[in-house]
C-alpha cells in the first residue's frame, strides 16, 4: 500500500480528474481557459481603472476623454464578470455530471463488484466512506479540484504580472508582500495538517452519526424505540457525537484564527510601508498621481492574489487528500478472478461437481486469531450437508468462504478439482442459491426481489409459482398490486414492510426462482415457528432434490433429512455423520440435541425422536 500511495501526488491527481473530465466533455478545455482568462483580465481591469481615470483627468484634462476611458474600462470589466459567471454556471453542470456519472458511478460499481472482504471490514468501510465523500458531495474531493485548479492558474499569472509591475516602483514592497504570504502559508499549512490528521476521527463521527440517524428513522426500529423508551439513549448518542465534532471544529478554528490574525498584522504593515514609499515618490516628483493610483491598486491587488492562491491551494490540497482516498479504494486489488478466470462448464449448471475444503484456515486480520482451523471435508455432488454448532463456532464464515466472499488465509477450496480462486467468480455465483443470516429486502417490487431482475426481464408466472411453493402467495394475493407491490417506503410511500417470517419465505422463493445446482442456506428458518419451519424444510427438501446443499440451522431436529451432519466447534470440525450416527456416538451433537429436545417436548411441537 505504501508503494501505491507514492503515486497519488497532487500533480498526478489533478491530471487524473481532468483527464476524466476532458474524456467526458472535450469542450471543457474551453471552460478552463475561459475561467483563467476572465478571472485574470477582470481583476487587472479593476486594478487599473482608477489609475486610468486619474490619468485622463491630470494628463488630458477633458471630461469627454475621462467618460470615454471609464466607459471602455467598465464595459470590459462587466464583460469579464458576465463571462466569468457564464463559464462558472456552464462548467458547474459538466463538473457535477462528470463527478456523478463517472467518479461516483465507478465507485458504486467497484463497491458492488470487488471482493466482499474489500468492503466488509470496519477499516474498508471507513475507506469506502471517505472515497464516497470525495465524489458524492458538493465542494468536496473532485469538485474542489475542478473549481480551484483553473483559479490557481489565473492567480499565478496574476502574481507574475503584478510582481513585475510592483518592482517598477520599489522592490521592498515586493519583499513585504512575499514575507507576509510565506508566514500566512505556513500557518495555513499547520491548520490544514491538523484537519488532515483528524480527518479519520471526523469520518468515524460522521459514520456513527449516520448510523444513528438511519436507526432512528427506521420504521422497524420505531416501535422498539417507543415501547422501550430508547429515545433518550439515542438522543444522548447524538449529543456525544455532536460534542466531539464541535471539539474538533473549535480546535481547527483556533488554528484558522491564527492565520487571520497574521493576515491582519501583515496587511497593516504592508499598507504603512507601501503607502509611505509611494507617497515619498509623489513628494519627490518621481511618481505621478496616475502612477500613485496604479501603485496603490497593484499593492492591494498583489496581496489579494497571494491571499487567493493560499486559499485555492488549501482547498486543492484538501480535495487532493480526498482523491487519494478515492483512488486507494478504486485500486484495492481483488484476489478472486472474474472474466480472466476459468469459464464454468455447462454440465456444472445442471449438477455441481464435488466440493472439497482442503486444510482451510481463515482469520479476519493478518495478526489475528484463526477463526477456522485446518478445515477439511467434502460435499459430494448432489449431497445435502448440515453444518451445526454453537454461535461463534465459524459456521457463517465457512459459508462465506464457500461462496467466494472470503479468501482462505490457508489451504484451498476445490470445485470439481479446480481451485475456487481460478474460476470466473461471476459465473460461479450463478451456481449458488443462497440465504444468509443478515437478509434484507430491496426497495423494489416483490417480483423484483424474487427474480433479482428488473420487471421487463422477470417471468411473472414463474414468480407466482415460486411464491406459492414458498407459502407466501396467500399473503401477496390480497395486495392491490399483488407481486408488483413495492417493498419498503424508501422509494414508494405506498410500499409495504414484511415480517421476519415472510422475508424468509421470500428468500426461499428467490432460491426457487434461481434454481441453481447448489443451495447454501445459513439459518433460513430462524424467524419461523416450528410448524412453519418444518413445512419450509420440506419445501427445501423438494427444491434440492438432485442438487447439492449446505444447511446451517440452530434447530438440530431439522437437520435429519440431510445426508450428513458436520458439527463445528471453535473453528474445527469435531464430529461427522448422519443424525442417527451422531446420536449413537453420544458426543457433542447428541448432547446439544438432547438439550434442545427438552424444549420440543415441553412445547409439544416437534419430532418423533424428540
Amino acid at each position: 500500500m505504501r508503494e501505491k500511495e507514492k503515486k497519488y501526488t497532487l500533480f498526478n491527481n489533478v491530471r487524473y480528474v481532468y483527464r476524466t473530465l476532458y474524456e467526458v466533455c472535450p469542450k471543457m478545455r474551453l471552460g478552463v481557459y475561459g475561467t483563467v482568462f476572465f478571472n485574470l483580465v477582470g481583476r487587472v481591469v479593476g486594478t487599473v481603472t482608477l489609475a486610468a481615470a486619474v490619468a485622463s483627468i491630470t494628463e488630458k484634462g477633458k471630461v469627454s476623454h475621462y467618460l470615454m476611458v471609464m466607459a471602455v474600462m467598465l464595459a470590459v470589466y462587466f464583460f469579464c464578470r458576465l463571462g466569468s459567471q457564464y463559464i462558472k454556471e456552464w462548467s458547474d453542470y459538466y463538473y457535477e455530471t462528470t463527478q456523478n456519472r463517472e467518479f461516483l458511478l465507478k465507485l458504486v460499481k467497484k463497491s458492488l463488484r470487488t471482493d466482499y472482504d474489500n468492503v466488509e471490514s470496519p477499516a474498508q468501510q471507513r475507506l469506502l466512506t471517505r472515497a464516497t465523500h470525495a465524489v458524492h458531495m458538493y465542494r468536496q474531493g473532485v469538485n474542489l479540484m475542478y473549481i480551484n485548479y483553473p483559479l490557481i492558474v489565473a492567480t499565478i499569472l496574476g502574481i507574475l504580472l503584478y510582481s513585475l509591475t510592483i518592482s517598477y516602483f520599489d522592490w521592498r514592497i515586493m519583499v513585504i508582500v512575499i514575507v507576509m504570504s510565506i508566514v500566512s502559508s505556513l500557518l495555513e499549512a499547520r491548520s490544514r495538517k491538523f484537519r488532515a490528521d483528524n480527518m479519520d476521527n471526523r469520518y468515524k463521527i460522521w459514520g456513527r452519526f449516520f448510523y444513528l440517524k438511519q436507526q432512528t428513522t427506521s420504521l422497524v426500529n420505531g416501535k422498539d424505540i417507543r415501547i422501550y423508551n430508547m429515545a433518550d439513549w439515542f438522543r444522548s448518542g447524538f449529543d456525544r457525537l455532536i460534542d466531539r465534532n464541535r471539539e474538533l471544529t473549535v480546535r481547527h478554528s483556533r488554528r484558522k484564527y491564527a492565520v487571520d490574525v497574521s493576515d491582519a498584522v501583515f496587511v497593516a504593515a504592508r499598507d504603512m510601508l507601501a503607502y509611505g514609499i509611494l507617497v515619498a515618490g509623489v513628494l519627490d516628483g518621481n511618481v505621478s498621481l496616475a502612477e500613485f493610483a496604479l501603485g496603490l491598486g497593484v499593492v492591494s491587488g498583489l496581496a489579494e492574489w497571494f491571499g487567493n492562491i493560499r486559499y485555492h491551494i488549501s482547498y486543492l490540497l484538501e480535495g487532493n487528500l480526498m482523491i487519494c482516498e478515492y483512488r486507494k479504494m478504486m485500486d484495492v486489488p481483488d484476489k478472486f478472478m472474474r472474466k480472466e478466470g476459468m469459464s464454468i462448464p455447462d454440465e456444472w449448471r445442471k449438477r455441481l461437481p464435488d466440493i472439497e475444503f482442503r486444510n482451510v484456515f481463515f482469520r479476519y486480520e493478518e495478526d489475528g486469531e484463526d477463526i477456522l482451523k485446518d478445515i477439511s471435508f467434502s460435499i459430494k455432488s448432489g449431497e445435502k450437508i448440515a453444518l451445526v454448532g454453537n454461535n461463534g463456532a465459524g459456521k457463517s464464515t465457512l459459508v462465506k468462504l464457500l461462496c467466494g466472499l472470503y479468501h482462505p488465509t490457508g489451504g484451498e477450496i476445490l470445485i470439481g478439482g479446480h481451485s475456487i480462486e481460478t474460476l470466473n467468480l461471476d459465473e460461479y455465483h450463478d451456481l449458488l442459491a443462497t440465504i444468509f443470516q443478515d437478509i434484507n429486502t430491496i426497495p423494489v417490487s416483490i417480483a423484483g426481489n424474487v427474480s433479482g431482475r428488473i420487471e421487463d426481464e422477470t417471468d411473472m408466472s414463474r414468480v407466482r409459482e415460486c411464491l406459492i411453493r414458498a407459502d407466501l402467495w396467500k399473503d401477496v394475493e390480497i395486495l392491490d398490486r399483488k407481486e408488483r407491490t413495492n417493498l419498503t417506503q424508501s422509494f414508494d410511500p405506498d410500499g409495504i414492510e414484511l415480517s421476519g417470517g415472510m422475508i424468509q419465505k421470500l428468500m426461499l422463493a428467490r432460491c426457487l426462482y434461481k434454481d441453481a445446482p447448489m443451495f447454501v442456506l445459513d439459518e433460513p428458518t430462524a424467524a419461523l415457528d416450528p410448524i412453519a419451519e418444518s413445512n419450509m424444510y420440506e419445501e427445501y427438501k423438494k427444491a434440492t432434490q438432485g442438487k447439492s446443499a449446505l444447511f446451517i440451522s440452530h434447530r438440530l431436529a431439522s437437520t435429519k433429512f440431510c445426508d450428513r451432519i458436520l458439527f463445528i466447534e471453535k473453528g474445527r470440525i469435531i464430529e461427522t455423520g448422519t443424525h442417527n450416527e451422531l446420536l449413537e456416538k453420544k458426543g457433542k451433537y447428541a448432547e446439544v440435541f438432547e438439550i434442545q429436545s427438552q424444549y420440543y417436548k415441553e412445547g409439544g411441537a416437534g419430532d418423533e425422536e424428540a
